[in-house]
């Protein structure tokens, strides 16, 4: 299964957060971490709005304002972001079962939508913490941008 650029953006933010909450930070600016990252800050933004939407990170506003982890790194679930941040629908009568015309005789929708459950539980098991075992080499990656 392929991830979309917004749920991979969306896992780098959170292992962003979690070195830097690590490191002793609490709060860091959408702008430092579009550029440490390179990614567009205005698409940025809006992952930002859908992590602190789904409860992974707090967003404050103002001059000293930006984002933290909504929670220990430990209790969030790699499977529960991707389950959150990307669309359900793999192929399109995963939504709509008339937007192909086979779907009624059709076995391999069935398959596809074990193929992404196992997939998603794969991911499970797997913390935000663990993702982030090595936050020095993390750290120094994303500081030479």
């Amino acid at each position: 299964m392929r991830l979309t650029s917004f749920t991979d953006y969306g896992l780098r933010s959170l292992m962003y957060l979690a070195v830097a909450a690590e490191r002793g930070t609490s709060c860091v600016s959408v702008q430092v971490m579009a550029e440490a990252l390179d990614i567009s800050a205005h698409h940025l933004a809006k992952v930002a709005q859908a992590l602190a939407r789904h409860g992974f990170v707090e967003s404050r506003r103002g001059r000293d304002g930006g984002l933290s982890l909504g929670r220990d790194a430990a209790s969030i679930r790699v499977g529960a972001v991707v389950r959150a941040l990307e669309p359900s629908d793999l192929v399109p009568c995963f939504v709509d079962e008339g937007a192909c015309t086979i779907t009624r005789g059709c076995g391999l929708r069935g398959a596809l939508g074990a193929a992404q459950e196992a997939f998603l539980a794969a991911l499970d098991p797997v913390t935000l913490a663990d993702c982030v075992t090595r936050p020095r080499a993390l750290a120094q990656l994303v500081a030479t941008r």
